[in-house]
């Protein structure tokens, strides 16, 4: 073997091991990718910003009250798809008028109407969740 063969078949051995490792650990080490950014709906003096969004399961939304807002206003769930559990935890337990924030994650598929409590007739937002 020449001087130069050495270095080559020892490279050999390095990523043989090297592609074993990956083989024996590859699914625990590769990291999961970041869920997706919430959507963000505003919370306006009577209205939602935008008043529908899409989401896929397991994305969320979040509500930002508008620092511009003179009245209060909350974020409450009207109606959600058939059989949704925890119906409690879709609203918000209180009122703001502004520097508030809501983030709600949606592991059930369907659609969610709300409205602000308060101003039901002008503020309604449709979240619609895809598999």
């Amino acid at each position: 073997m020449s001087a130069l063969t050495k270095p080559r078949l020892a490279g050999v051995g390095l990523l043989a091991a090297c592609m074993t490792a990956l083989a024996l650990f590859g699914a625990s080490a590769v990291a999961k990718p970041a869920p997706p950014k919430p959507k963000e709906v505003t919370v306006n003096d009577f209205y939602f910003g935008p008043s529908a969004v899409t989401i896929k399961v397991e994305g969320s939304v979040k509500w930002v009250w508008s620092s511009f807002n003179a009245y209060p206003h909350d974020v409450h769930l009207k109606s959600g798809p058939k059989g949704l559990k925890k119906k409690g935890t879709y609203s918000t337990k209180t009122t703001a008028v502004t520097n508030a924030r809501f983030q709600k994650k949606f592991p059930t598929p369907g659609t969610y109407k709300y409205i602000c409590t308060i101003h039901p007739t002008e503020m309604k937002l449709t979240v619609t969740v895809k598999k």
